[in-house]
């Protein structure tokens, strides 16, 4: 079964670059977003799944000092680029804000659908920025792996993430993460980057 450990979280930044399409492009999409909106530097933002902190440093970097990340495993927080900035937690937290990030997270969240209600409920308005691996053809799931071998990974450790990965990574399809936030009460969805069955949504409330 595949976890959050010390050994997953000391490796985690360079799995995430050779395993997670376009991970650096759908950050920079994110921060791009907030300016474009114009939000101001003192509204909350919450990155849902902070991991070792990348992104919510890009953001305080860029001027939002009251970004926030949620995340799960401790061992990720302790190698957290702002351990005062993360809530180790399984809930989305009590804050208001503005923004909201949950980039290739959701996917491993059982309760998905009760957890982006609660990300709604908690948002005064705003951007939520959703981002998860869904359901892949045969054919995709290939170029998906020829993706990873071509970034340095073996094909041995391929078969054996996945073999991890089941039964805790549970995907959805595109249909239905269109369909839940509009059914949850988001407006305005749009897909803003895809690729190999990664999809960035774009939602506002």
């Amino acid at each position: 079964m595949w976890e959050f450990n010390e050994e997953v979280a000391n490796r985690f930044d360079q799995e995430a670059k050779t395993n997670i399409p376009d991970y650096e492009r759908v950050i920079d999409l994110c921060l791009n977003i907030a300016k474009i909106k114009g939000f101001s530097f003192d509204i909350n933002v919450v990155d849902v799944g902070s991991a070792t902190g990348h992104t919510v440093d890009k953001f305080i970097q860029a001027g939002y000092q009251y970004t926030w990340g949620v995340e799960s495993s401790q061992f990720m927080i302790d190698k957290s680029l702002h351990k005062q900035n993360i809530i180790l937690s399984n809930k989305f937290p009590t804050i208001p804000c503005e923004m909201v990030m949950a980039n290739w997270t959701l996917h491993f969240v059982k309760q998905r659908r009760e957890y982006i209600k609660s990300i709604y409920d908690n948002m005064t308005g705003g951007v939520f920025v959703l981002t998860d691996k869904t359901t892949q053809t045969k054919e995709i799931k290939e170029l998906y792996y020829q993706f990873k071998v071509f970034n340095g990974v073996s094909k041995e450790y391929i078969i054996k993430k996945e073999e991890q990965l089941k039964g805790y990574m549970a995907l959805a399809s595109v249909d239905w993460y269109l369909n839940t936030l509009k059914e949850v009460g988001f407006k305005n969805i749009q897909i803003i980057n895809a690729s190999l069955g990664f999809v960035t949504f774009y939602a506002e409330k």
